[in-house]
């Protein structure tokens, strides 16, 4: 995208996995790479990432590059991967002299508006990178795609971490053939989702070198948005979220596995806002790949819950007790056992196969092409809340008297309003709506909140009398009172919703 000195500015739609180094000789030799159009061209690349100390371009998602080709240097300016745009992201590209940021060439680009005085003259080398990429170009019909195999590393200081990904980039065509290459090219080589790019990676090492873990980001449906564009802005949050904080669990991070369990619950959310337009071929399948991952984690983050809201306090008020002191050894076995489920669930063929499917479900799903799926959002948006705040203020009357089963259910009402509510936060903008929204809001998360205690608290005792929950049954579920704390809190809570007018109706 280089000609000359003059700007270049684009959209990437581009697939990023991540393979093991012992298996690059193993994709090289892949029949489809061997009988590629021509020779692959072999390039070693240099790049040296640049931002101000603090980080002004990073935290606003946008990220300055000067990398050496051999033929002289490139300077790129790409936006960070968005929960609106999960494969694609803004880029400048420009010619420049030197190692160093030509910041003349950043007119028109995102990087345009943050180059205020002090961050010109704070600008530094952050960190580089280092590796060998060959090129292919693979031709199917109209279909033309750049598979890039990148090997060596990323450098900051002293600190190194390995370069070891594959980038499929459409250059003209069905972006259904990226997912179809990519599982053939996985049926020879474990090839894991990737979400993050070299320079998010790279301030990953400057901060410590440690996998970050993951919140979920904003989801922004804009009004013109069509119900196709606005499902595909959830789902990819959704994935990204999940994809994000699989290394994180393989170093058994308690905050790493519950986000992932966000990831999925988010993503299956969204599925179930928009389940009119996404019923049909290809539903039902999915709906059991995600959960079947959420089987996995499950048992982990229900010990760790168990742990913090139970044993770790009793611990601490019974430090001498040693009916506690067995039980918890107990308990420290069915964690070591539990994690190791999970992450086995994480690392396997079977999560990687499941999270390409999912990918390519959302972005060239059936579902996609429909009439309906390309009618404006803000009418389905309407009748989709209008449709969950009914649900709930009808399951959440006469709550104090409600059994065990029936608050579960009306704890799920209010989770899947409340990710609507989030979801559609920009879809009906103003300040009236604005305000409605936020108490709205306020008031769902706490009905959820201590919903969620409730629950954890039947759970729990379901868990004792069954033998699965590590403690010995005399000793209690919950704080003093807990229960009818939280079943106030709870009635207040709805009492609050019920009183909110509908943020979408102004």
């Amino acid at each position: 995208m280089v000609a000359g000195k003059s700007e270049h500015g684009s959209k990437e739609i581009e697939l990023k996995l991540e393979f093991d180094p012992a298996d690059a000789p193993r994709i090289l030799a892949h029949p489809i790479l061997v009988s590629s159009r021509g020779a692959p061209e072999t390039r070693e690349l240099i790049s040296i990432y640049y931002d101000t100390g603090d980080d002004v371009l990073r935290r606003a998602g946008v990220f300055l590059r000067v990398r050496a080709t051999g033929d002289g240097y490139v300077q790129t300016i790409k936006t960070a991967p968005s929960e609106a745009d999960f494969f694609e992201r803004g880029e400048w590209e420009q010619a420049v002299p030197s190692h160093e940021p030509d910041l003349s060439a950043a007119e028109g680009t995102a990087l345009a508006p943050l180059l205020g005085p002090e961050v010109r003259k704070s600008l530094q080398p952050r960190f580089h990178t280092r590796f060998v990429r060959k090129t292919y170009r693979i031709q199917r019909d109209a279909t033309e795609i750049e598979l890039a195999i990148d090997q060596g590393e990323i450098t900051a200081g002293v600190d190194a971490t390995p370069i070891s990904e594959l980038e499929l980039e459409l250059k003209a065509g069905d972006k259904r053939a990226l997912f179809l290459l990519a599982n053939e090219l996985a049926e020879t080589v474990p090839l894991s989702l990737a979400v993050k790019s070299k320079a998010e990676r790279g301030f990953e090492l400057v901060d410590g070198g440690d996998h970050g873990v993951e919140k979920a980001g904003d989801v922004v449906i804009a009004p013109d948005m069509s119900v196709a564009e606005a499902f595909r802005t959830v789902g990819r949050s959704g994935l990204r979220q999940i994809v994000a904080n699989a290394p994180a669990v393989h170093d058994e991070r308690p905050e790493a596995l519950h986000q992932m369990r966000i990831g999925l619950r988010r993503l299956r959310a969204g599925m179930a806002l928009f389940a009119d337009v996404l019923a049909g071929e290809g539903l039902a399948a999915i709906k059991g790949k995600l959960k079947w991952i959420t089987q996995e984690l499950g048992p982990a983050r229900d010990l760790d819950v168990l742990a913090a809201d139970v044993l770790e306090p009793l611990r601490a008020a019974h430090p001498d007790d040693p009916e506690l002191a067995a039980a918890y050894l107990d308990f420290v076995e069915r964690r070591a056992a539990a994690y190791a489920r999970a992450i086995g669930g994480v690392g396997s063929d079977r999560f990687r196969k499941t999270l390409l499917d999912v990918a390519a479900w959302i972005e060239t799903g059936a579902w996609s092409v429909g009439e309906q799926a390309q009618a404006p959002v803000v009418t389905y948006a309407t009748s989709a809340l209008t449709r969950l705040r009914r649900k709930v203020k009808k399951r959440g009357r006469n709550l104090r008297d409600l059994p065990a089963a029936k608050r579960h259910k009306l704890r799920i009402a209010a989770k899947r309003l409340r990710y609507a509510t989030e979801f559609f936060a920009a879809t009906f903008p103003g300040k009236k709506s604005t305000k409605r929204r936020e108490k709205s809001l306020a008031a769902l998360k706490t009905l959820q909140d201590s919903l969620g205690v409730l629950n954890d608290i039947a759970t729990r005792k379901a868990m004792l009398a069954a033998g699965e929950g590590a403690l010995p049954l005399s000793l209690p579920t919950a704080a003093p009172d807990e229960e009818k704390k939280r079943l106030k809190e709870s009635e207040r809570a709805y009492e609050r919703f019920a009183e909110v007018k509908a943020f979408w109706k102004v």
